[in-house]
Order: C-alpha cells, then sequence, then structure tokens
C-alpha cells in the first residue's frame, strides 16, 4: 500500500484538502445533488406549512377581534355608562372567536407581567426574595414568591377552560396550538417558581443555596413544560 503524502505547509494541506474535496464530489455527484434536493424540498414544506399556521391563526384572532369590538359596542348600547367591565372568569365561552379573544387578552397580559422569558422573570422574583433577606440571616419574605404563584395560577385558570373549549370547536387546530403554546409557557413558569418554593420548604435558605450555587433549580437549567 502506497503511504499518503504529508503536507508540512499550510498552502499545501489546503490545496491538497481542496483536491480531496473535489475528487470525492466528482465520485459522488449525483448521490450529493439528490441529497440537496431532498432537503430543499423539505425545508419548503416546512416553511410552507409555519406560513399556513401563522396565516390561520392570524384570520382566527382577526375574526375575534372583530367578533369582540361587535359585541363590545352592543354591550355599551344596551347599558349604562357605569356598569363595570365582565371579568374573564365570568364570560361565557360560547363560540369560537370569543375563546379567541379570551386567549389573547391573557396572552397580552402574560407578556406584560413575565415578559417572553421565563427564565429571566423568575429570576427577577428570586432575586426579589434575596433582596427580602434580614440581617440577622433568618428567612426572607416567602410571600414574595407566593403571591408571584398566584398571579401566575390566576392567569392559568382562566386559560384552561378557554383552550378546552377551542378544542371543543376546531379540534387540534392552530388556534388550539396557540392556547396551549400558552398553556405550557404559564405551566413552566408555575414549576420554576414552585422549585424555588419546595426547596425553601424542604430544606430552608441553606438547600435554596446550596441548589442555586450549583445551577441545580429548573430555571437555572431551562427546563420546559
Amino acid at each position: 500500500m502506497v503511504r499518503p503524502v504529508v503536507h508540512k505547509m499550510p498552502e499545501a494541506k489546503l490545496q491538497a484538502s481542496c483536491e480531496r474535496h473535489r475528487r470525492h464530489y466528482a465520485k459522488h455527484r449525483d448521490d450529493i445533488l439528490k441529497r440537496q434536493r431532498v432537503l430543499r424540498s423539505l425545508k419548503t414544506k416546512e416553511s410552507e406549512a409555519a406560513n399556513k399556521f401563522s396565516k390561520e391563526l392570524l384570520k382566527a384572532v382577526a375574526k375575534a377581534l372583530r367578533r369582540g369590538d361587535d359585541d363590545e359596542s352592543e354591550s355599551e348600547s344596551d347599558s349604562d355608562d357605569d356598569s363595570e367591565p365582565e371579568d374573564d372568569e365570568n364570560i361565557k365561552l360560547d363560540d369560537l372567536p370569543e375563546c379567541l379573544r379570551v386567549v389573547k387578552d391573557i396572552k397580552d397580559e402574560m407578556l406584560a407581567m413575565i415578559g417572553d422569558d421565563p427564565c429571566k422573570f423568575v429570576e427577577g422574583v428570586f432575586c426579589d426574595y434575596v433582596k427580602s433577606f434580614p440581617e440577622d440571616s433568618s428567612p426572607g419574605d416567602i410571600s414574595i414568591i407566593e403571591s408571584s404563584i398566584s398571579k401566575v395560577q390566576k392567569i392559568l385558570n382562566r386559560t384552561i377552560p378557554a383552550q378546552d373549549q377551542i378544542l371543543n370547536f376546531c379540534g387540534v387546530s392552530p388556534e388550539w396550538h396557540a392556547a396551549d403554546s400558552i398553556s405550557r409557557f404559564l405551566r413552566t413558569v408555575l414549576a420554576y417558581l414552585e422549585d424555588i418554593e419546595c426547596l425553601l420548604f424542604s430544606g430552608g435558605v441553606c438547600e435554596l443555596t446550596l441548589a442555586h450555587s450549583m445551577g441545580e433549580m429548573m430555571y437555572q437549567k431551562g427546563i420546559r413544560i
């Protein structure tokens, strides 16, 4: 067997590598082009599916908003100016547009309170809790974490009925996936906050500090539900 040539200069190594790639391409040209065509076809199909999903979702939300505006104008004409608006918890989810309107309102509220990064939000809550530590090394104000859990749970409790009704109206559709993404986002935030609370109740501040220093907390790992 002929011993391969050993190139020592960088220019010679680069030239030899290019030559090997040219020979490989010339030998397997048909297979390489076939794989490229298959990959392009898959990417095109995925892109078309994503665009279709986005268009259907936008169409559904726009329809819900138009229906919501009509309902709002009718209710204003039938009621006094001093009447209070109805809460999402008391709204009857009688049709798909109403469900989508509720989901959109929940999403806006969720983003206003949490933002688009659950890890960053929980890190902020955790920092607020750490800042509440008194000077005598006793535990901080646990109500900071508990109130955050309560607020997120309240939003989630309003999301689930709307998501279930969307499933009843149109099955596992783009509209349902939109509601499900909101639900999973909120469940992820809850899991992060409850992980902190559980560490405090089980091992106290020492256990919490150790888990944080080792990067073992759920929000530090970025685990998603």
